[in-house]
């Protein structure tokens, strides 16, 4: 595939993709007490549509915000010595 595609042929590539990768993770899980079903995979799947195609914007909250911007004046980054 060469060159952008459409709003409806990206919907359905995505679609066929999502199915494709939830279909692996229901049968290739290795834990058996998950238990996993194609249902359980529904509301990621609403989500991840819905950013994709833009009709919701990314939570960008879990980036560092500046201190102008509400976030830490100082932010320890220097690792615990070794014990």
């Amino acid at each position: 595939m060469t060159g952008k595609l459409d709003k409806t042929a990206f919907g359905m590539e995505l679609d066929r993709r999502l199915d494709e990768i939830i279909a692996w993770a229901v049968k290739e899980c290795p834990e058996e007490s998950a238990n996993l079903a194609y249902a359980d995979f529904e509301k990621i799947r609403t989500d991840f549509h819905q950013l994709a195609t833009g009709e919701i914007k990314a939570d960008n909250s879990l980036s560092d915000a500046e201190p102008e911007e509400g976030g830490p004046q100082y932010i320890n980054d220097n690792p615990a010595p070794w014990p």
